[in-house]
């Protein structure tokens, strides 16, 4: 089957073959940084050039979809098309590459994403989940079973980098707002979500971006980074020495992509209160998502 995760930020396609609701081998699995949710915050409106860039990769995916002519398809688009008031031309550029796309709500984009992102690391018990997106971030906590909790927040890379910081380095005072209003938003987090147990899943680009940064690749390897470990003091220190630097300081270094440079610092303040908010010293990197928990329930 083929999965698409069409992202504020980030559309991703996997291609795989799956069985009785579990997985049993990837065939393909790819990504490219679109910024789908590029000027929504402040327009409600999808704009052109995101279109074009949205277009380009729906494309390439209908020809990688092609190739291995699997029998489903799912593709959902998230929160920056949930917004935008011009989001039938996203569904309308999928049709034309034959692709049909879904939008979903927040609250079962947090239920996809923690079926694809959790899995790994739950070993049969509960736990948490953190998925940080270009325009929301979701939070979850449940089991292999049942969610029994989840929110999705309007705070994301893209939609707070637009907001909030005007030049990079950034300023001080800047990161003071940012970091602000990230914490009024968590807090109307539901209690269990606070005071969850188990251990706690970080997915999605931000996350993954900082464990190919901290090891150092020049090429992303998504093996290498799924169950990295991320503790509290790495994301502080990577989150500092980033708002210190420009945008060109921060394309140098290994495992930094271009396209997400600008929006990396947003992205890991939200990931770092969040860790904070829940009480946690360590966050668990999955390179999986909705486009797994996409796989995995169009089969069971």
């Amino acid at each position: 089957m083929a999965a698409l995760d069409l992202g504020s930020n980030t559309f991703l396609l996997l291609v795989a073959e799956i069985e009785n609701g579990r997985l049993i081998r990837v065939i393909q699995d790819e990504y490219r940084l679109t910024r789908l949710g590029q000027g929504v915050d402040k327009t409600q409106s999808l704009s052109t050039e995101a279109l074009q860039r949205a277009e380009a990769c729906l494309k390439d995916y209908a020809r990688i979809i092609a190739e291995h002519s699997p029998q489903i398809i799912k593709a959902v688009a998230t929160s920056a098309a949930r917004d935008a008031v011009n989001s039938s031309a996203l569904l309308d550029l999928g049709k034309k590459y034959g692709i049909e796309i879904r939008l979903i709500s927040g609250d079962e984009e947090a239920r996809i994403s923690f079926l694809g992102g959790s899995g790994d690391f739950l070993n049969g018990g509960k736990g948490r989940l953190i998925d940080v997106g270009g325009a929301s971030t979701e939070f979850i906590f449940g089991g292999p079973r049942a969610i029994e909790a989840s929110c999705s927040l309007n705070i994301g890379s893209v939609r707070l980098t637009e907001r909030y910081i005007s030049r990079h380095p950034i300023k001080r005072e800047e990161l003071n707002e940012l970091n602000t209003y990230i914490r009024a938003q968590l807090a109307t987090l539901p209690n269990s979500i606070i005071t969850g147990q188990g251990p706690v899943v970080a997915v999605a680009g931000t996350p993954t971006s900082l464990a190919a940064i901290v090891l150092g690749l020049e090429k992303y390897d998504s093996q290498k980074v799924h169950g990295f470990r991320l503790e509290m003091g790495l994301i502080e220190e990577w989150n500092r020495r980033l708002a210190g630097m420009s945008v060109e300081e921060r394309c140098r270094l290994p495992g930094m992509e271009p396209l997400r440079a600008d929006v990396v610092v947003a992205g890991l303040s939200i990931l770092l209160e969040s860790a904070k908010a829940m009480g946690v010293e360590e966050l668990r990197v999955s390179a999986h998502g909705i486009r797994y928990g996409l796989a995995l329930e169009a089969t069971t």
